[in-house]
């Protein structure tokens, strides 16, 4: 799938704010213009802010640029396009992130995995193995102040941080058994996204990670990880692969990142309007995620995807398992800190309930 671009117009703006009429294929996220202003021009007219994302139009945007032409008063728009590198092999975040830092596009929204890499590796927390096990978890995280804190990490090398947004739950799938204690992984090779803290954990559990590209194909792999969404959208269980009903690797965090310059274009109040669009977007961010994951499990359920269950004992040996992952993470002073204070956030919030397909 190319990239597709949408601009602003009134024809649906009721429906998703700044999300619009999509106006076909307009190829790479160099074709989107950068930031233009008022401060810029010397006219009245509103700011313009190209926003690139390797995600579809999903809800996980839909509140954050609402609530941008809200609070703006429609003086800020965003033309967003969808779906950029999305295609373009396992580091397509990446691409998307040079992108921002060249000025070819003046935001991004993409996983916060990307960062653990070598830009900020503090924000490897935020994905720690089997600690944010639910979005009601997720949504308390990114609502509290540690938040504010971590998306500071992001800043430098021509990025800085806007805010952080609630995304989907990344769960197991093991091809002809499924993932369900550490056993059960050793010797495979599991397909994952882009990640430090994925790699770390894969191998902590026996098995050998591999990355691949977001929609790519998952024949060969022992297993893969991912969300229910996007294992409906891609067609991913037609693979055969079973799915783990009650294991939740981690979340896929998104993180809405300036470039700096276009960033530094605008008023101190324009700044603070995209920050304040952010935070108030985690709010209801969970019951809107979980919808989509309900309506994806129920095309999967109806084409004969299947679950099964880990046992208290098979749970607790991985967390015993992926415990050398922590140790490393907390050897930077910052990271541990976050650390803590997650879990400490997410101590009394339970688990997603398990998948079924029983309705």
């Amino acid at each position: 799938m190319r990239s597709r671009r949408t601009t602003v117009g009134a024809a649906v703006s009721s429906a998703v704010g700044l999300i619009l009429l999509a106006v076909g294929c307009s190829g790479t996220a160099s074709a989107v213009k950068p930031a233009s202003s008022a401060q810029d021009t010397g006219t009245a007219k509103p700011v313009v802010l190209s926003l690139a994302t390797p995600m579809g139009a999903s809800d996980e945007f839909r509140a954050f640029l609402q609530n941008v032409r809200t609070l703006s008063h429609d003086e800020i728009q965003i033309s967003a396009e969808f779906n950029a590198h999305h295609e373009e092999g396992p580091d397509f975040e990446e691409q998307l992130l040079l992108d921002v830092q060249s000025g070819r596009v003046d935001l991004a929204a993409l996983g916060s995995r990307v960062f653990d890499i070598r830009r900020a590796p503090a924000l490897g927390a935020l994905t720690a193995p089997l600690l944010i096990n639910s979005f009601d978890a997720e949504e308390r995280v990114l609502g509290a102040p540690v938040a504010e804190r971590m998306i500071r990490e992001v800043d430098g090398g021509g990025l800085t941080g806007v805010g952080l947004l609630p995304g989907s739950l990344r769960r197991p799938f093991g091809a002809g058994t499924p993932l369900l204690g550490p056993e059960d992984y050793k010797g495979r090779t599991i397909g994952i996204q882009e990640s430090k803290v994925a790699d770390s954990t894969v191998r902590a559990l026996g098995a050998n990670p591999q990355w691949f590209g977001a929609g790519s194909s998952v024949a060969g792999f022992g297993g893969f990880e991912q969300q229910l969404v996007s294992v409906n959208g891609s067609r991913y269980d037609e693979a055969g692969m079973i799915g783990t009903a009650n294991v939740v690797l981690w979340p896929r965090p998104i993180v809405l990142v300036a470039n700096t310059k276009a960033f530094g274009r605008l008023s101190e109040d324009q700044r603070l309007l995209l920050r304040k669009a952010a935070r108030q977007a985690v709010r209801g961010a969970g019951a809107e995620l979980r919808e989509q994951e309900h309506s994806a499990l129920e095309s999967l359920c109806a084409r004969g995807q299947k679950f099964a269950a880990a046992t208290p004992a098979q749970l607790t040996a991985l967390r015993k398992a992926v415990q050398p992952v922590y140790d490393q993470l907390s050897r930077d002073r910052r990271t541990k800190e976050y650390l803590d204070a997650i879990t400490a956030l997410v101590r009394d919030v339970p688990a997603e309930p398990p998948l079924s397909c029983k309705g």
